[in-house]
């Protein structure tokens, strides 16, 4: 599922499919399954969280070699970016994640 949304006045394109989440533990070490589905501990990683999303998915759009990202072109990433970027977009992001969840099957 592609997605474009407006962060820090910049039009980003998204995407996530299945490999999100084992591109996020790859890349992060941290089970996104467990960050979303832990209210408690989405609380006090929320930001992290979704900032790191946006870049799994950012870089999934752009069909980056994603065995070449790593903590450091994470940073390099965010540099473009000002302080409250992700927070201001922290829905949008999300939702174009969890979009991507929904089944399109019909029972």
């Amino acid at each position: 599922m592609f997605k474009k949304i407006t962060i820090d006045g910049k039009e980003i394109e998204l995407a996530a499919n299945a490999a999100t989440p084992f591109r996020f533990k790859q890349v992060f070490r941290k089970d996104l399954f467990s960050i979303l589905g832990n209210e408690a501990k989405a609380e006090t990683e929320g930001v992290e969280a979704v900032t790191q999303l946006a870049f799994i998915m950012a870089k999934q759009a752009e069909k980056a070699d994603m065995n070449k990202l790593n903590e450091d072109v994470f940073i390099e990433w965010l540099e473009d970016f000002g302080p409250m970027a992700f927070v201001e977009s922290a829905e949008e992001i999300l939702n174009a994640y969890m979009d991507s969840t929904v089944g399109t099957a019909t029972p």
